[in-house]
């Protein structure tokens, strides 16, 4: 049985057809029929997980000339995002406030989420892309409360702005692989790894997909949509906005940005990667004081967001197994911190001091040992690992990281409201919303517990990224580039071992 549902074409066809199926079913079973086609999507996406042998993929044709293809295969990084995206959108759909057309947009969110985290054609995940801002902006815009329309607006400016900036980027990379390859048009993510670019226009892509992961990321000063969107959705909008979104943040980062546009990375590394931390701190204070619990939630998850961008721009092989534990930690803390105030709200009415009990789900400690884990990774990493990309910062760095990260424990501080009375605790939920939230909440204690089978899969993949990024990083700094070229096919002797290489060439600058 397992076997029979282990199929990508099922993973993605599940949603997209169920949105079309709740859209022409009756009103009253909209509920119904969303949570049994996300329960399929979960039950296909837990099949490909424990699927052995090649990594399934389809391929077909689209327009072969411009080198588009349905391209799309499941590697070892989007595994942990396909059974995020799956497994929050099995709870959003349940949402009790949802409606039919939330949940049909809801659905078809999750599939286009699902094809971007799968698409290895860069043309393919532009297109993904490029469908968020009508989804989102549709899901948020329904009701009649004024601040819908206003965070449908916001969210759907920044989702449109990410997609145009993704495609820019896409259409300078074809260019290059077209000059490169004497006239051989190709956007598949692995050809363009294989282009040589020049340092400027490196430069150039490297700042545009570090913007577009930053946006998807909500990454302060840019994350006042997502905040907005939270707030003012309803709570399964809410759940796929703190979830699957962010998803496709870290995606970029991790196999665009960093593979893509290595040496770039490195020199913009300290930059994005201070910028996050001054949101982290940012957020991990303002959380204490903000009187809106989902709004809180938002603000103290900054924290594990600042944290994960610094694991990726230090390119090293323990920040980015702490960048994907921390990734888990803010997509599933967050969403259950919000789905556990807006089920609350929803039975006794706005409480205030509530924020400052569940905010705290969100952050790194309240998961349990992956997001302690995860932050330890990072911090020790670039403490030790950290100087061929972050360099002189890296002390400063990784202090400022300690400090966000106290701070958001800071928000763990139980006090009473300003009425005198105690918050509500979590444990007041009826059965079957607890339940949901323990949901969410119990794939990051499996994976503290027992990190093995997840590591098994997601270590060799990171190292493979890291290994290319330093060889391409190498081949930058060792050959004379003046216009895109392909990389040779047999790594010059000066580069036969990337990492040594490029440390020596550290030491040479000093």
């Amino acid at each position: 049985m397992m076997a029979m549902l282990a199929d990508l074409r099922l993973l993605l066809a599940a949603p997209l057809l169920g949105a079309l199926l709740v859209a022409v079913a009756p009103a009253r079973w909209s509920r119904m029929l969303g949570g049994m086609v996300a329960g399929l999507a979960l039950a296909v996406a837990v099949a490909l997980v424990l699927a052995t042998g090649a990594a399934p993929a389809i391929r077909g044709g689209w327009i072969p000339g411009l080198g588009l293809e349905f391209a799309l295969e499941l590697g070892g990084l989007g595994l942990p995002g396909v059974l995020i995206t799956c497994l929050i959108g099995q709870v959003a759909s349940l949402a009790r406030d949802g409606s039919r057309g939330t949940i049909v947009a809801g659905l078809g969110l999750q599939g286009v989420v699902l094809a971007a985290l799968l698409a290895t054609n860069l043309g393919l995940m532009v297109a993904c892309h490029g469908l968020l801002a009508p989804l989102v902006v549709g899901m948020l815009a329904t009701g009649p409360r004024p601040e819908r329309l206003r965070a449908a607006l916001a969210a759907g400016f920044y989702l449109a702005l990410v997609a145009a900036v993704m495609a820019l980027a896409a259409g300078l990379l074809a260019v290059a692989h077209h000059d490169a390859s004497g006239g051989q048009w190709n956007l598949e993510i692995a050809a363009l790894a294989g282009v040589l670019l020049p340092a400027g226009l490196e430069a150039v892509l490297g700042g545009l997909l570090a913007l577009a992961g930053g946006l998807l990321l909500g990454l302060w000063p840019l994350h006042g949509w997502s905040l907005a969107g939270a707030g003012a959705g309803r709570s399964g909008t809410a759940l796929l906005l703190f979830g699957p979104l962010r998803l496709l943040g870290l995606d970029l980062l991790l196999r665009l940005w960093l593979p893509l546009t290595p040496t770039a990375a490195a020199e913009q590394g300290p930059w994005l990667a201070g910028l996050a931390l001054v949101g982290a701190i940012y957020g991990a204070l303002v959380a204490r004081v903000e009187p809106d619990p989902r709004r809180a939630i938002g603000l103290a998850a900054l924290a594990p967001a600042g944290l994960l961008v610094l694991g990726v721009a230090g390119q090293h092989h323990e920040g980015l197994l702490g960048a994907l534990a921390l990734g888990s930690t803010l997509t599933l803390g967050a969403t259950a911190g919000l789905l556990a105030v807006a089920e609350t709200q929803a039975r006794r009415g706005p409480r205030a001091d509530l924020a400052r009990r569940l905010a705290p789900i969100g952050l790194l400690a309240a998961p349990g040992l992956i997001g302690c884990v995860g932050a330890a990774l990072v911090l020790l990493g670039t403490a030790r690992f950290a100087s061929l990309s972050l360099g002189a910062s890296a002390p400063w760095l990784t202090l400022a990281a300690g400090v966000a990260l106290l701070l958001s424990l800071r928000v763990l501080t139980f006090r009473a409201g300003p009425s005198g009375h105690e918050p509500e605790d979590m444990l007041d939920l009826p059965p079957v919303d607890l339940a949901r939230v323990l949901i969410l909440l119990a794939p990051l204690v499996v994976l503290g517990a027992w990190p093995a089978p997840w590591l098994a899969r997601v270590d060799p993949a990171a190292s493979a990224v890291l290994e290319a990024a330093a060889l391409r990083r190498c081949l930058a700094q060792t050959l004379a580039i003046a216009a895109p070229q392909r990389a040779p096919g047999t790594a010059p002797e000066a580069c036969a071992q990337p990492l040594r290489a490029l440390e020596r060439l550290q030491e040479d600058r000093r």
